[in-house]
């Protein structure tokens, strides 16, 4: 879809948004019941290649990242750029999915926390630990060497197939592996860029490793 098209079925569905064509920005209330809203701003210069940037405006969340909120640039902290890469690739496929499915629940999810003072769902770490989070997500499996010596392949150009033992070490080839679980999730994490797993290698899983 066009991303005009993309805009104005936005505009169409959340009437209490406007577009700046200037700034290439969504702003204004954002409703996620009937009776809680948030003021925002969608920063659309980012996308489709990564999430656009969200901001709560009206200062209700405060500027701390254990309340997922980036404190250099006072963005909401919506997922890590790989994970919003593979679900660009697949789900996350217009504007209005990506407010309906990323933006609301993020804001419902701070709702809750304001009310009983813990989130309703499981979140990662923050920082390094939450970008390895991420990737242990990504490929369902928690042996961080394992994937930083897959991303390191991958980055420089090796591919598995199915009949080549799973990334996991189980010694089991990747489309038998916890019944094609493995295969299925190795397909979504060759969605990522090179250049986003080389950043990501090189400081954040890299800089893990050394410190454990």
């Amino acid at each position: 879809m066009d991303i005009k098209q993309e805009i104005n079925e936005v505009l169409l569905k959340y009437k209490t948004l406007s577009y700046n064509s200037n700034s290439n920005h969504i702003s204004g209330e954002l409703f996620i019941s009937k009776d809680d809203s948030y003021d925002i701003l969608i920063d659309l210069s980012s996308y489709p290649s990564s999430f656009p940037n969200v901001f709560e405006t009206s200062e209700r969340i405060p500027i701390k990242v254990d309340r997922h909120i980036y404190t250099d640039t006072g963005s909401c902290c919506l997922t890590t750029k790989a994970k919003a890469q593979v679900l660009l690739k697949t789900q996350i496929t217009s504007l209005t999915i990506f407010i309906k499915e990323i933006v609301i629940p993020y804001f419902q999810n701070n709702s809750y926390f304001e009310i009983n003072k813990k989130y309703k769902t499981d979140e990662h770490s923050h920082g390094v630990l939450g970008i390895v989070e991420g990737y242990r997500d990504i490929l369902k499996m928690n042996k961080d060497y394992l994937i930083a010596k897959l991303m390191y392949n991958r980055i420089n150009g090796e591919k598995l197939k199915i009949h080549n033992n799973c990334y996991c070490g189980s010694g089991i080839t990747l489309k038998k592996c916890t019944s094609g679980l493995h295969d299925k999730h190795y397909r979504l994490f060759k969605k990522i860029d090179k250049p986003l797993l080389e950043y990501d290698l090189y400081n954040y899983l890299a800089k893990h490793l050394t410190l454990k």
